[in-house]
């Protein structure tokens, strides 16, 4: 409770951004920020203004079928991105080159799209055009706009970092803020527990049909969680479900209603 509150409202450091430019001509604005970072003066570093919808992506595409997957890929590119454009509602992510955060990548390069596309993730297990890490787990996708790098050593190190980010892009609830789950593992799991039970809070939207947790979260909506974590996030949270095979025009349709209020 004591963290997240820090990254609301607590004591700030100087926080220098600086320039990515990938091999693909695109550049991004970056900070390197320490994980109890005020989130509010992380936004104001990017050079980004609240409030703003926002979109805090919680996932992956592992284990995906091609067919699950390009099922997903056509629901993010002319659902989801494009409604981000439309409405130019910020998307916060991982920020690597793998699953989801790939797709709104590459989503965003194909359409020319504007909207801001941040990824968050711990510097320590990345690499970037400059920052060659030996040790690093993944790359930053070159199609992203941003990026908030985090202290951290470890991939869920930057979960409330970027939630916290989210928050603070919606003016602290000025604007709709909705958490996304899709596909994802044990860390996209306690995302969404600590999403649903505070002290960060945000309804939830679990696209059914993009596999692992995400599936997992949709079936214990409609009969009795075994998991107990999953029981308390759907006992306490604002969970709403989205089943995949309802295509795109059908989430633009439900992303309309959720931010019309």
């Amino acid at each position: 409770m004591q963290f997240i509150q820090q990254l609301l409202d607590g004591n700030a450091s100087q926080l220098q951004p600086f320039t990515i430019t990938f091999p693909n001509g695109q550049s991004a604005v970056a900070v390197y920020t320490p994980l109890q970072q005020p989130a509010v003066t992380v936004v104001a570093a990017l050079g980004l203004t609240p409030p703003r919808p926002v979109f805090v992506i919680m996932g992956g595409a592992g284990l995906m079928e091609r067919t699950g997957l390009e099922n997903l890929r056509a629901v993010i590119e002319d659902g989801l991105a494009r409604f981000a454009q439309e409405q130019q509602a910020v998307v916060v992510d991982g920020g690597t080159t793998s699953g989801v955060m790939k797709m709104l990548g590459e989503a965003r390069a194909k359409h020319g799209y504007t909207f801001p596309l941040i990824g968050v993730a711990p510097k320590e297990m990345v690499a970037y055009p400059g920052f060659e890490n030996a040790e690093k787990q993944a790359d930053l996708d070159e199609n992203h706009s941003h990026f908030v790098l985090t202290g951290g050593d470890a991939f869920g190190d930057e979960s409330n970092m970027l939630a916290a980010v989210g928050w603070a892009l919606s003016g602290e609830g000025q604007r709709r803020v909705l958490g996304v789950i899709i596909n994802g593992g044990e860390i996209v799991k306690q995302e969404a527990h600590a999403r649903a039970v505070g002290p960060l809070l945000m309804p939830l939207l679990t696209l059914e049909g993009s596999g692992r947790y995400a599936d997992e979260l949709a079936l214990a909506y409609k009969a009795q969680p075994e998991d107990e974590i999953t029981a308390e996030t759907l006992l306490k949270g604002d969970l709403h479900v989205f089943e995949l095979s309802a295509g795109a025009e059908n989430l633009r349709n439900w992303l309309e209603n959720f931010f019309r209020f």
